[in-house]
């Protein structure tokens, strides 16, 4: 039986100084992006802590909260069609990266420059500079049904939206 989303995710933006941790993913969204995750019942807190585990083998005890927000996208889950997202941000932690082998391909350190590399790559595949956060849904069907984007993706779109809002991009 296929899952029903909650309608809420975690996302934990990792620093290792002026670098940002960042996966890429296996499956559904195809990109890059923070090690990020569904709720499924869990606190905000508990989800993070739990995601950030099993993404990238990291523990941390403290989460800063850096944006709620409801945004417009859709996941694989059944009534997925959007998400109340809450990003941490973490900046201590204890562990080395350990990606899951499940859910990604790898990981990297992206400083400023490779950020925006990654967003313009997102840009470029859309035809538009500076995306508009309404068209996330046709963006997010389109880089999953692009063979070209999962062989070399850009930032996962929902992640597009939240760094630009955060000034991170």
């Amino acid at each position: 039986m296929p899952k029903v989303c909650d309608n809420k995710c975690v996302g934990m933006l990792v620093w290792d100084g002026d670098k940002l941790l960042l996966i890429e993913r296996k499956e559904y969204n195809f990109g890059f992006a923070p090690p990020a995750g569904h709720l499924d019942g869990l606190s905000p807190e508990e989800a993070a802590k739990n995601e950030l585990r099993e993404e990238v083998g990291l523990e941390t005890g403290e989460l800063r909260e850096t944006l709620s927000k409801n945004i417009p996208n859709p996941c694989r889950r059944e009534q997925g069609s959007h998400h109340l997202w809450f990003i941490y941000e973490i900046s201590r932690w204890s562990g080395s990266v350990k990606p899951s082998a499940d859910e990604t391909k790898g990981y990297l350190w992206a400083d400023k420059g490779k950020l925006r590399e990654l967003a313009k790559r997102l840009e470029d595949f859309a035809g538009t500079p500076g995306l508009d956060v309404r068209g996330l849904p046709s963006l997010v069907d389109a880089t999953n049904l692009s063979a070209d984007w999962k062989n070399n993706p850009g930032l996962e779109p929902p992640w597009y939206f939240i760094l630009k809002e955060l000034g991170i991009i």
